[in-house]
């Protein structure tokens, strides 16, 4: 499934979920970041240290784990090791689909209605169809 393909195109449907995942990143980022700046003084300050367990700051916790502690940061990472291996002619390994599937579907259950999770449905579909590809490639 992971293997170069000689003489073929690049892995693009990889390279459109790469940048997908990327774009989803940056965009949740961006705008979780305007939503909470008000709490970064503080993160910084340290109001966070020792006291995740405390109820004293539950609006500021939930901003951590909203921005920065979130899943934004991983799928930027995912979405560029995408597009690195599609600039090879690799499709990603198929477990990466299935697993990112799972994580979508379960997030977008827990969360419905949610825009974001709906969202990465799309590289999703992009990795298995390519990686589908891929294996139907004779080696």
């Amino acid at each position: 499934m992971g293997e170069i393909r000689t003489g073929a195109r690049p892995a693009s449907l990889t390279m459109w979920g790469g940048w997908g995942c990327v774009a989803i990143g940056v965009g949740h980022s961006a705008l979780v970041a305007a939503m909470t700046w008000r709490h970064w003084a503080g993160w910084m300050a340290g109001e966070l240290h020792w006291g995740l367990g405390s109820p004293e700051l539950p609006h500021s916790k939930l901003a951590f784990w909203a921005m920065p502690g979130s899943f934004a940061v991983p799928l930027i990472l995912l979405g560029l090791m995408a597009v690195g291996r599609a600039r090879e002619g690799r499709a990603l390994p198929a477990y990466v689909g299935w697993v990112l599937l799972a994580w979508a579907v379960f997030g977008a259950y827990v969360l419905f209605p949610t825009f974001g999770f709906f969202l990465v449905l799309v590289p999703v579909a992009l990795f298995l169809l390519d990686g589908r590809r891929a294996a139907a490639v004779p080696r």
